[in-house]
């Protein structure tokens, strides 16, 4: 027997002509909410201030993509980012610290500085040339 194997499946369905479901939604909101503004206000100049932006951010909610992702990702990320602290804290559960004391020897190898040895120019000129003929 031979099947048929879909292809595309990634896809969303069209639902309503060349919309998805998604689409269709987010463009039926705005025109209701264009429609009631419709009532309120008439065909004044408010009606019309109000009314553009609505009508573009349904418009942009239903066929805008960003990186081949639909706006909406975009609004949900940004309203997460600023939901979310941007400062993160490590605060170390569990072990406490000890405090650990030094002996007065320990303490006094501690501040012993030794001085720092006068390399020569001649042992200079040495180092540089077993380097440069790899020879030791």
């Amino acid at each position: 027997m031979q099947f048929q194997v879909p292809q595309n499946i990634d896809m969303e369905d069209k639902i309503v002509g060349p919309l998805t479901l998604i689409q269709f939604l987010y463009l039926l909101s705005g025109g209701i909410i264009c429609y009631l503004l419709f009532l309120a206000f008439g065909s004044s100049f408010v009606f019309w201030i109000i009314t553009v932006p609505v009508a573009a951010v349904a418009l942009a909610l239903a066929f805008l993509k960003i990186q081949d992702q639909p706006l909406s990702y975009f609004i949900k990320a940004g309203l997460i980012f600023l939901n979310r602290p941007k400062k993160r804290i490590w605060q170390r559960q569990g072990i406490q610290p000890q405090a650990i004391q030094a002996s007065k020897k320990a303490q006094k190898k501690q501040t012993l500085v030794i001085p720092k040895r006068q390399i020569e120019k001649s042992e200079l000129e040495k180092l540089a040339q077993m380097l440069d003929t790899r020879r030791v």
